[in-house]
C-alpha cells in the first residue's frame, strides 16, 4: 500500500482486495504498519464479501484494554 493511502498515524486496520496474477488475497494493513496477505479467493467480490464479514477488524477498540478481552 502507497505510503500516501494510508491514514494518518496509522490508526486503524485496513482491508483491501489485491489481485495477485490470477487469484484475489486480502490486504491487511495493521495499525503499526506492516502488511499481511490473507486467504487465495477466485474472484474480487469473494474477496470483499470476506472483508465485509471480517469489517470487526477495522474497529478500533474504545479502551486499550477491550483488544485482549
Amino acid at each position: 500500500m502507497p505510503p500516501e493511502d494510508k491514514l494518518p498515524g496509522g490508526l486503524t486496520t485496513v482491508l483491501l482486495p489485491t489481485q495477485v496474477g490470477n487469484i484475489w488475497r486480502v490486504q491487511i494493513v495493521w495499525p503499526n504498519g506492516s502488511v499481511h496477505y490473507f486467504g487465495t479467493f477466485t474472484s474480487k467480490q469473494s474477496a470483499v464479501e470476506w472483508i465485509t464479514a471480517h469489517a470487526w477488524l477495522t474497529v478500533r477498540p474504545i479502551r486499550p484494554d477491550d483488544a485482549f478481552e
